[in-house]
Protein backbone atom coordinates (compact mmCIF):
# COMPACT_ATOMS: atom_id res chain seq x y z
CA UNK A 1 0.00 0.00 0.00
CA UNK A 2 1.50 3.29 -1.13
CA UNK A 3 1.81 6.05 1.50
CA UNK A 4 0.40 9.51 0.74
CA UNK A 5 2.62 12.54 1.16
CA UNK A 6 -0.01 14.87 -0.33
CA UNK A 7 -3.58 14.80 -1.58
CA UNK A 8 -3.99 13.25 -5.05
CA UNK A 9 -4.19 15.77 -7.89
CA UNK A 10 -7.77 14.77 -8.75
CA UNK A 11 -8.87 15.53 -5.17
CA UNK A 12 -7.10 18.89 -5.13
CA UNK A 13 -8.70 19.78 -8.47
CA UNK A 14 -12.33 18.98 -7.63
CA UNK A 15 -12.44 19.46 -3.85
CA UNK A 16 -13.21 23.23 -4.02
CA UNK A 17 -16.69 22.37 -5.35
CA UNK A 18 -17.47 20.95 -1.90
CA UNK A 19 -15.78 23.49 0.36
CA UNK A 20 -19.00 25.36 1.19
CA UNK A 21 -20.55 22.19 2.61
CA UNK A 22 -18.02 21.90 5.46
CA UNK A 23 -16.26 23.90 8.12
CA UNK A 24 -12.53 24.43 7.34
CA UNK A 25 -11.40 21.56 9.58
CA UNK A 26 -14.16 19.23 8.36
CA UNK A 27 -13.17 20.06 4.76
CA UNK A 28 -9.65 18.80 5.48
CA UNK A 29 -11.06 15.52 6.79
CA UNK A 30 -13.35 15.25 3.76
CA UNK A 31 -10.37 15.53 1.40
CA UNK A 32 -8.37 12.97 3.39
CA UNK A 33 -11.29 10.53 3.41
CA UNK A 34 -11.93 10.81 -0.35
CA UNK A 35 -8.20 10.43 -1.00
CA UNK A 36 -8.17 7.28 1.10
CA UNK A 37 -11.15 5.80 -0.72
CA UNK A 38 -9.28 6.31 -3.99
CA UNK A 39 -5.81 5.23 -2.91
CA UNK A 40 -6.07 2.87 0.04
CA UNK A 41 -6.57 -0.88 -0.37
CA UNK A 42 -7.96 -0.93 3.17
CA UNK A 43 -11.12 1.23 3.15
CA UNK A 44 -11.58 1.25 6.94
CA UNK A 45 -11.05 4.43 8.95
CA UNK A 46 -7.85 2.99 10.36
CA UNK A 47 -6.59 1.94 6.95
CA UNK A 48 -7.33 5.31 5.34
CA UNK A 49 -5.78 7.27 8.20
CA UNK A 50 -2.64 5.10 8.15
CA UNK A 51 -1.62 5.90 4.56
CA UNK A 52 -0.97 9.58 5.37
CA UNK A 53 2.71 9.90 6.31
CA UNK A 54 2.71 13.71 6.33
CA UNK A 55 0.27 15.63 8.53
CA UNK A 56 -0.22 12.47 10.59
CA UNK A 57 -3.41 12.55 12.69
CA UNK A 58 -5.14 10.28 15.17
CA UNK A 59 -7.76 8.14 13.45
CA UNK A 60 -10.34 9.28 16.04
CA UNK A 61 -10.45 12.66 14.27
CA UNK A 62 -11.53 11.05 11.01
CA UNK A 63 -13.95 8.80 12.85
CA UNK A 64 -15.56 11.80 14.59
CA UNK A 65 -15.93 13.54 11.24
CA UNK A 66 -17.76 10.52 9.80
CA UNK A 67 -20.05 9.97 12.78
CA UNK A 68 -20.49 13.36 14.41
CA UNK A 69 -19.75 16.18 11.99
CA UNK A 70 -22.86 18.35 11.40
CA UNK A 71 -22.50 18.63 7.61
CA UNK A 72 -25.56 18.00 5.45
CA UNK A 73 -25.49 14.86 3.31
CA UNK A 74 -28.16 16.47 1.11
CA UNK A 75 -25.98 19.57 0.57
CA UNK A 76 -23.00 17.34 -0.20
CA UNK A 77 -25.00 15.43 -2.80
CA UNK A 78 -26.28 18.66 -4.38
CA UNK A 79 -22.69 19.91 -4.67
CA UNK A 80 -21.76 16.64 -6.37
CA UNK A 81 -24.62 16.97 -8.87
CA UNK A 82 -23.68 20.60 -9.54
CA UNK A 83 -20.13 19.49 -10.32
CA UNK A 84 -21.35 16.74 -12.68
CA UNK A 85 -23.68 19.17 -14.46
CA UNK A 86 -20.75 21.54 -15.07
CA UNK A 87 -18.81 18.93 -17.05
CA UNK A 88 -19.78 18.27 -20.66
CA UNK A 89 -19.26 14.53 -20.31
CA UNK A 90 -21.63 14.15 -17.36
CA UNK A 91 -24.34 16.72 -18.03
CA UNK A 92 -27.84 15.24 -18.07
CA UNK A 93 -29.27 14.84 -21.55
CA UNK A 94 -32.88 14.83 -22.74
CA UNK A 95 -32.28 11.32 -24.07
CA UNK A 96 -31.20 10.11 -20.63
CA UNK A 97 -33.05 7.67 -18.40
CA UNK A 98 -33.71 7.54 -14.66
CA UNK A 99 -33.74 4.19 -12.87
CA UNK A 100 -35.24 3.30 -9.51
CA UNK A 101 -33.62 0.34 -7.81
CA UNK A 102 -32.50 -1.01 -4.45
CA UNK A 103 -29.21 -2.00 -2.87
CA UNK A 104 -28.58 -4.20 0.14
CA UNK A 105 -25.52 -3.25 2.19
CA UNK A 106 -24.77 -6.53 3.94
CA UNK A 107 -23.23 -6.57 7.42
CA UNK A 108 -21.68 -9.43 9.35
CA UNK A 109 -23.52 -8.71 12.56
CA UNK A 110 -26.84 -7.23 13.57
CA UNK A 111 -25.88 -4.52 16.06
CA UNK A 112 -26.25 -1.57 13.69
CA UNK A 113 -28.83 1.21 13.72
CA UNK A 114 -31.65 0.79 11.17
CA UNK A 115 -30.49 -2.70 10.15
CA UNK A 116 -32.98 -5.39 9.14
CA UNK A 117 -33.06 -9.09 8.30
CA UNK A 118 -33.82 -9.01 4.58
CA UNK A 119 -33.95 -11.45 1.70
CA UNK A 120 -31.03 -11.09 -0.70
CA UNK A 121 -32.08 -12.34 -4.13
CA UNK A 122 -28.49 -12.55 -5.36
CA UNK A 123 -27.51 -14.93 -2.54
CA UNK A 124 -30.88 -16.65 -2.18
CA UNK A 125 -30.97 -16.23 1.58
CA UNK A 126 -31.75 -13.73 4.36
CA UNK A 127 -28.99 -11.38 5.49
CA UNK A 128 -28.56 -8.55 7.98
CA UNK A 129 -28.32 -5.42 5.89
CA UNK A 130 -29.10 -1.77 5.39
CA UNK A 131 -31.47 -1.21 2.49
CA UNK A 132 -30.97 1.73 0.12
CA UNK A 133 -33.57 2.97 -2.36
CA UNK A 134 -31.60 4.51 -5.23
CA UNK A 135 -32.27 6.92 -8.08
CA UNK A 136 -29.76 6.52 -10.93
CA UNK A 137 -29.18 8.47 -14.16
CA UNK A 138 -27.72 7.06 -17.39
CA UNK A 139 -27.33 7.91 -21.07
CA UNK A 140 -25.05 6.85 -23.93
CA UNK A 141 -22.11 8.78 -22.47
CA UNK A 142 -22.30 8.40 -18.71
CA UNK A 143 -24.16 7.05 -15.70
CA UNK A 144 -24.09 7.91 -12.01
CA UNK A 145 -26.28 7.86 -8.88
CA UNK A 146 -28.53 10.87 -8.40
CA UNK A 147 -30.00 10.31 -4.95
CA UNK A 148 -30.71 7.68 -2.33
CA UNK A 149 -32.57 7.16 0.90
CA UNK A 150 -32.09 4.59 3.61
CA UNK A 151 -35.20 2.47 4.14
CA UNK A 152 -35.83 2.10 7.87
CA UNK A 153 -37.70 -0.85 9.37
CA UNK A 154 -40.89 0.16 11.12
CA UNK A 155 -40.78 0.77 14.88
CA UNK A 156 -43.86 -1.09 16.06
CA UNK A 157 -44.45 0.85 19.29
CA UNK A 158 -44.07 4.18 17.50
CA UNK A 159 -46.42 3.07 14.73
CA UNK A 160 -49.07 2.00 17.25
CA UNK A 161 -48.79 5.29 19.14
CA UNK A 162 -48.87 7.28 15.91
CA UNK A 163 -51.98 5.54 14.62
CA UNK A 164 -53.76 6.17 17.91
CA UNK A 165 -52.64 9.80 17.88
CA UNK A 166 -54.05 10.19 14.37
CA UNK A 167 -57.41 8.84 15.52
CA UNK A 168 -57.12 5.56 13.60
CA UNK A 169 -59.08 2.82 15.44
CA UNK A 170 -57.35 -0.46 16.32
CA UNK A 171 -59.37 -3.60 16.94
CA UNK A 172 -59.40 -4.69 20.59
CA UNK A 173 -59.33 -8.35 19.54
CA UNK A 174 -55.88 -7.84 17.99
CA UNK A 175 -54.14 -6.56 21.12
CA UNK A 176 -53.32 -10.06 22.51
CA UNK A 177 -51.05 -10.53 19.48
CA UNK A 178 -48.59 -8.06 21.03
CA UNK A 179 -47.58 -10.78 23.48
CA UNK A 180 -48.55 -14.01 21.73
CA UNK A 181 -47.36 -13.27 18.17
CA UNK A 182 -45.42 -9.98 17.75
CA UNK A 183 -44.89 -10.63 14.03
CA UNK A 184 -48.64 -10.86 13.36
CA UNK A 185 -49.17 -7.74 15.50
CA UNK A 186 -46.62 -5.91 13.35
CA UNK A 187 -48.33 -7.11 10.16
CA UNK A 188 -51.70 -5.99 11.49
CA UNK A 189 -50.44 -2.48 12.28
CA UNK A 190 -48.85 -2.18 8.84
CA UNK A 191 -52.11 -3.24 7.18
CA UNK A 192 -54.00 -0.59 9.17
CA UNK A 193 -51.34 1.93 8.14
CA UNK A 194 -51.74 1.00 4.44
CA UNK A 195 -55.52 1.52 4.59
CA UNK A 196 -55.16 4.99 6.09
CA UNK A 197 -51.91 6.27 4.50
CA UNK A 198 -53.71 8.76 2.25
CA UNK A 199 -53.80 10.97 5.33
CA UNK A 200 -50.47 12.81 5.50
CA UNK A 201 -50.22 12.41 9.28
CA UNK A 202 -50.52 8.64 8.93
CA UNK A 203 -48.28 8.46 5.85
CA UNK A 204 -45.40 10.04 7.74
CA UNK A 205 -45.45 7.30 10.38
CA UNK A 206 -43.65 4.87 8.08
CA UNK A 207 -41.80 5.43 4.81
CA UNK A 208 -42.10 2.27 2.75
CA UNK A 209 -39.82 1.78 -0.24
CA UNK A 210 -42.43 2.90 -2.76
CA UNK A 211 -42.89 6.17 -0.89
CA UNK A 212 -39.14 6.75 -0.67
CA UNK A 213 -38.82 6.22 -4.43
CA UNK A 214 -41.76 8.53 -5.09
CA UNK A 215 -40.24 11.25 -2.88
CA UNK A 216 -36.86 11.01 -4.63
CA UNK A 217 -38.47 11.28 -8.08
CA UNK A 218 -40.68 14.19 -7.00
CA UNK A 219 -37.64 16.01 -5.64
CA UNK A 220 -35.63 15.33 -8.78
CA UNK A 221 -38.27 16.70 -11.16
CA UNK A 222 -38.72 19.72 -8.89
CA UNK A 223 -34.96 20.44 -8.94
CA UNK A 224 -34.55 19.69 -12.66
CA UNK A 225 -37.70 21.01 -14.40
CA UNK A 226 -36.33 20.73 -17.98
CA UNK A 227 -35.49 17.04 -17.50
CA UNK A 228 -38.75 15.10 -17.82
CA UNK A 229 -36.89 11.87 -18.27
CA UNK A 230 -38.43 8.40 -18.59
CA UNK A 231 -38.23 6.29 -15.44
CA UNK A 232 -37.42 2.59 -15.42
CA UNK A 233 -37.90 0.09 -12.60
CA UNK A 234 -38.53 -3.62 -12.06
CA UNK A 235 -41.97 -5.15 -11.59
CA UNK A 236 -41.90 -4.78 -7.79
CA UNK A 237 -42.53 -1.04 -8.26
CA UNK A 238 -45.51 -1.48 -10.58
CA UNK A 239 -47.96 -0.54 -7.86
CA UNK A 240 -50.99 1.37 -9.25
CA UNK A 241 -50.57 4.35 -6.91
CA UNK A 242 -46.85 4.68 -7.73
CA UNK A 243 -47.52 4.45 -11.48
CA UNK A 244 -50.29 7.07 -11.23
CA UNK A 245 -47.89 9.50 -9.57
CA UNK A 246 -45.38 8.99 -12.38
CA UNK A 247 -47.99 9.37 -15.11
CA UNK A 248 -50.33 12.05 -13.77
CA UNK A 249 -48.32 14.06 -11.25
CA UNK A 250 -44.76 13.85 -12.57
CA UNK A 251 -45.80 13.23 -16.19
CA UNK A 252 -42.90 10.90 -16.79
CA UNK A 253 -43.04 8.16 -19.42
Amino acid sequence: MLPLVELPAIVRHYAPWFAAVFSPEAFVQFQRYVSGLIMSENKTVEGINRIFVIDVRNQSSLNRWLTGSPFSVEALNQARLKLLSSLSGTQMQLKGVLSVDETLLTHYGKHFDKIAYLYDQTQGCYVWAHHLVNLHYSDDQTDYPVDFRLWEPVEVDELEAGLKGAGVPLRASKYPLKASDPQKWRQYLLEVWRRHQKTLEVQQLYHRKLLLAQQRLTQFFSDHPPHHLPVTFDNWYTHPAFCRVLDQTLQSA
